[in-house]
């Protein structure tokens, strides 16, 4: 990693409280990411939430990622620098799931971009096993999921303090039965009401482009 990010990510650190850094090697690891600026994110209460459901699991390790500020742009693109979690400064693609938090649909590019700079596949039916498990959530993909859905393996829509925690409950199990991408994301459709995995149902729309029909595949 680029020392001057590192350098800077480890001031951003110093200057917080109540931050959480687990060790690595024995837990489910969540990169949760805010698709916009650290000072927009870490205002969001949604986000902090989030992190800190995740970090309440047991066998969870969360950590967080922003996008990154437009005078450091240069150091990604030319691979200088990579996309990696403030906390333990891990590659975001080495994380077993990738979590965006969405507020607004103004961020949605933004998603794009922080998955093209970790060299993570964008459209989720080209993402391998090798790859982490993309899933969104936030009151813009509550409202409206389908305008991302095809580079999203799953939504949570709803209530986060409700449907996280079966989440990882399901998540963790899939794991130790050894479940593959397909046959856990249709385990989780099954079993969590709120949860939303795209490439197992067909949208219709209509000749004025508004959603006809949802059907399961």
């Amino acid at each position: 990693m680029d020392w001057k990010l590192k350098k800077k990510y480890e001031t951003i650190l110093g200057r917080e409280t109540g931050y959480v850094k687990k060790v690595w090697g024995t837990y489910n690891t969540v990169c949760l990411a805010y698709p916009n600026y650290y000072r927009t994110g870490m205002v969001n209460l949604g986000f902090q939430t989030v992190y800190k459901i995740f970090n309440e699991q047991p066998s969870f390790l969360c950590e967080r990622v922003f996008l990154p500020l437009p005078e450091d742009e240069a150091e990604y693109v030319s691979g200088a620098a990579e996309m990696v979690s403030l906390e333990s400064q891990k590659s975001i693609a080495e994380f077993d799931i990738l979590a965006f938090s969405i507020s607004f649909e103004n961020d949605y590019p933004h998603v794009l971009k922080m998955m093209e700079l970790a060299d993570i596949p964008l459209l989720s039916k080209e993402r391998t096993e090798d790859f982490p498990l993309v899933i969104g959530g936030g009151i813009a993909l509550t409202l409206n999921p389908e305008p991302l859905a095809d580079f999203f393996d799953l939504f949570i829509l709803g209530e986060a303090e409700e449907i996280l925690p079966q989440f990882t409950r399901h998540f963790e199990e899939a794991r130790r039965l050894g479940h593959d991408r397909r046959k856990s994301l249709l385990d989780l459709q099954k079993k969590i009401q709120g949860v939303y995995v795209p490439s197992l149902y067909e949208i219709k729309y209509s000749v004025d482009s508004k959603i006809k029909a949802i059907e399961p595949r």
